[in-house]
């Protein structure tokens, strides 16, 4: 049984095991994990939990191999610790290159304060070389990592781990935090797909949740605009997608394989981790329609979403809201109905009748999109500003015409086709 201990972090003092199918690693993932887990290793402080991610570990489509003329694509790494103050205080005394001038001259405690004042709450280290790899790496409080996943507070790391990753540190009690976050982005997709979609079409909509409000998707330059599809059609990556969403979709009532075959698919249910790749992503899938079964999926979703979900619908209720006990239990629930938001354990968050009624609109969605896109596009604007500063102007320089540069190829390759 494999352990993917704490580094001297909160962890609580024990090893994570495979606990759940986001553990069961492939050989290939886990001979990146033996090769990456040192990058984590190296780096002083506590750490609770850590990731890498990206397409130097998750190969993306399209993604070319490295020739002897170029160098690999850097490797991405998201790190949580206890203690930001105490983290970056030991690691400027270790890795200084890591840190631009006036982080070294400000100090630990004033980097963690700046990590966690602005922007995402995360402090990224960019293109730096650690055992022989070019990383960047972000480190988060533990405690933000946790509302993130659990309450959807910014979206930014919650987001990124809606697709696959590789885990390298994780503590068991962040086990139900990240349990959590994936079933309130399957909620969430089940909600915006139509009642008959294909499983691609699901990885899909799910991977593109965090970039639905992402400003720099609209920059040219700043990220590939085949991102999402190619995050979804890459080598591996339907596994992955399986491996995280099958045992969730398979206790879904009503979600089901449209033909029913599901032996012949050549893996068990939705959970893709007892078989190969199996099919190429293009089975249907059909789920129900109606509000009752619609309502159901809401409880599962984020209480920031849900929240501003509710607000909306308190503020201008649909036509076909009477007055009866969902409008009354939630009355003056958002702001902009001129009330005090209430808490996320308030009735209105929980009230089904309310909620069937505001499924039946037929502007659902859009609302859905629309709250969805307030919660991060903040957060992601200040976070991409804080980046040009906690990684210094010279190597801002590098990574945003590295970016530019990966846009340009992506688009001379939508336009060759």
């Amino acid at each position: 049984q494999d352990v993917f201990p704490s580094k001297g972090g909160s962890g609580t003092g024990a090893s994570a095991t495979r606990t759940d199918p986001v553990h069961e690693l492939t050989p290939e993932l886990r001979r990146a994990r033996e090769r990456l887990l040192p990058v984590i290793e190296s780096l002083p402080g506590p750490i609770d939990w850590a990731v890498a991610y990206g397409s130097g570990v998750i190969h993306q489509a399209n993604a070319a191999p490295s020739s002897p003329l170029q160098s690999p694509p850097m490797t991405d790494f998201l790190l949580s610790t206890p203690s930001p103050t105490q983290f970056h205080t030991s690691n400027i005394r270790s890795n200084p290159s890591h840190y631009p001038l006036y982080a070294r001259l400000l100090g630990g405690s004033a980097v963690a304060w700046l990590q966690d004042r602005w922007g995402a709450g995360i402090w990224y280290v960019s293109m730096v070389r650690v055992h022989d790899l070019e990383v960047k790496y972000g480190v988060i409080s533990t405690e933000r990592l946790k509302r993130d996943l659990e309450e959807w507070e910014t979206l930014y790391v919650a987001g990124r781990l809606h697709k696959p990753v590789l885990p390298l540190l994780t503590p068991p009690p962040l086990l139900p935090s990240l349990h959590a976050n994936l079933l309130s982005a399957l909620s969430l997709s089940l909600l915006l797909l139509p009642p008959r979609f294909t499983e691609h079409t699901l990885y899909i909509t799910i991977a593109g949740l965090s970039y639905s409000g992402d400003p720099r998707m609209s920059v040219p330059g700043a990220e590939n605009p085949d991102k999402v599809k190619n995050i979804v059609a890459g080598p591996g990556n339907l596994r992955g997608f399986r491996r995280l969403y099958g045992g969730l979709l398979d206790r879904i009532p009503g979600v089901r394989w449209e033909d029913g075959k599901v032996a012949e698919k050549g893996w068990i249910g939705f959970n893709g981790g007892d078989g190969g790749e199996g099919e190429d992503g293009e089975g249907w899938i059909v789920q129900p329609s109606s509000p009752a079964y619609l309502a159901d999926l809401i409880p599962s979703l984020a209480p920031r979403l849900r929240e501003g979900i509710a607000a909306h619908y308190r503020a201008a209720p649909p036509n076909d809201f009477g007055s009866g006990r969902g409008t009354e239990a939630g009355a003056g629930a958002g702001a902009g109905a001129g009330g005090t938001r209430r808490p996320y354990g308030s009735p209105v968050y929980h009230d089904i009748a309310f909620w069937e009624r505001v499924v039946k609109d037929p502007q659902f969605r859009t609302v859905v999109r629309q709250e969805l896109r307030k919660i991060m596009y903040r957060p992601a604007l200040t976070q991409s500003v804080k980046g040009l500063f906690t990684a210094g102007l010279t190597k801002s320089v590098r990574y945003s015409l590295a970016k530019i540069g990966k846009w340009w190829k992506a688009r001379q390759a939508r336009s060759a086709v």
